[in-house]
């Protein structure tokens, strides 16, 4: 595989001290995340992004300590699905020299998916990984970019990148988008995390029209019952917790779920055979990082340290996505299945449905005009980032193992830079 030069750096934390110092010049116009500027309070000035460690430390010698509650997505500190949450708190523990402690319950352990926005609203929770998709009716403008994610692609590297990033772009340029949360009390901070493509995985292989007709497939959107619907299957709703037993006992023959949330699931066990697209995909999964109440509350340094650390939840959400691939490909072989695309007349029909789900949205207004085309273009010029930057994909989801490395930390490091730097470094809090 293709390395990169690795920069020197002695944790994920660096990752946000240490970055290049030709981005200072943004900070000093950057706004402010919270909405309007509130008077500054004495000592409070924060720290400009690119700092070293010793500066970062030292804008937080006046600050009082604090405990951030945080609930991330991972079930347990273990696995693929942690590595976000982790580098998070490192981050801040670290580079606030101790003034911030993070006090973390895993497992939604605070508050369910669906409870997540008014416990960060009431208090309870300060920052959350949550997933407004299972609120389409509180969120529907979010809703209307979980539909635009159709139109990303599903190559097992570079379109894991490209769509994440397209997709961030595009929900950080609309004002609609961030108001929905702020007008509930809610701050975004990752606003928009694709997360990995959505696969069918299936108890025997499903590939072509006769294949697809009438199976009954776990959906977890709006926009998988149409996707399905044209694919003459029968959308089913379940639970994620009960998908593993469905699978088993025959009740289902396929759910849509991305590889990540396969693994922790153990899906490959009962569906071992996994199909993908290529220009079109079925509806993610997304969600984000928001904080609650406390934000307003907290010293210009916390909050810049918090956004700040939003470089890494990107770099390492992509990881976790990347590092999925590579267990599914292993568990394909190791239960028998396949790892095959789908053949192109259904990619053309789900394309066709895909295309009028995203028009639907920007006739609702939930999604900005011309989205239909932006998404594409978006996603391509974010393609070609990362082909400048060196990531290529050097075969399928099938052989993803014995191409890709699990073990280079620092390998999507300049594609998480250059994200941050061109789509959220505007936003930064000032």
């Amino acid at each position: 595989m293709q390395k990169m030069q690795k920069k020197n750096r002695w944790s994920s934390t660096s990752v946000i001290a240490g970055v290049a110092v030709a981005a200072l010049a943004l900070s000093g116009c950057a706004g402010s995340a919270g909405g309007d500027a509130e008077e500054e309070r004495a000592g409070d000035e924060g720290y400009e992004y690119g700092a070293s460690e010793e500066e970062i430390k030292a804008a937080f010698e006046d600050v009082e300590p604090l405990t951030i509650t945080y609930q991330p997505s991972a079930q347990s500190p273990g696995g693929a699905e942690a590595y976000r949450a982790e580098a998070f708190i490192e981050n801040l523990e670290t580079l606030s020299d101790g003034k911030i402690t993070v006090d973390t319950t895993y497992g939604q352990g605070i508050a369910g998916y669906d409870e997540l926005p008014d416990a960060l609203a009431d208090g309870r929770v300060d920052i959350a990984y949550m997933l407004p998709i299972y609120l389409p009716d509180q969120f529907p403008i979010f809703q209307g970019y979980v539909a635009g994610t159709t139109l990303t692609g599903t190559s097992p590297l570079v379109d894991e990148l490209a769509a994440n990033a397209a997709m961030g772009e595009l929900a950080w340029q609309d004002e609609n988008l961030i108001n929905e949360f702020r007008d509930q009390g809610i701050e975004p901070l990752n606003l928009f995390n694709a997360a990995g493509a959505v696969l069918p995985m299936c108890a025997d292989e499903t590939l072509t029209a006769d294949d697809w007709s009438g199976n009954q497939v776990r959906a977890s959107s709006s926009a998988h019952t149409a996707q399905l619907q044209a694919l003459n299957a029968s959308p089913v709703s379940m639970a994620y917790t009960e998908t593993f037993e469905g699978l088993q006992r025959n009740t289902i023959d396929c759910t849509l779920t991305a590889t990540l949330a396969a693994d922790a699931g153990g899906f490959m066990e009962v569906a071992p055979h996994a199909s993908y697209t290529s220009d079109v995909t079925f509806a993610r999964g997304p969600g984000g990082v928001y904080a609650g109440m406390a934000w307003d509350s907290w010293p210009l340094a916390v909050k810049q340290l918090v956004f700040d650390s939003m470089q890494d939840e990107f770099i390492q959400s992509r990881r976790g996505d990347l590092a999925a691939n590579h267990i599914a490909a292993e568990a394909v072989r190791e239960y028998n299945g396949s790892f095959e695309e789908m053949d192109d007349d259904l990619q053309e029909a789900l394309l066709e449905v895909s295309q009028g789900l995203v028009d639907d949205e920007i006739e609702a207004g939930t999604l900005p005009e011309g989205s239909t085309e932006n998404i594409p273009e978006t996603l391509n010029r974010w393609r070609d980032v990362a082909e400048e930057l060196g990531y290529e994909d050097e075969g399928t989801f099938a052989n993803y193992d014995e191409w890709y490395d699990l073990e280079d930390t620092e390998y999507l490091v300049p594609f998480g830079e250059r994200y941050f730097e061109e789509v959220m470094l505007p936003h930064r809090p000032s």
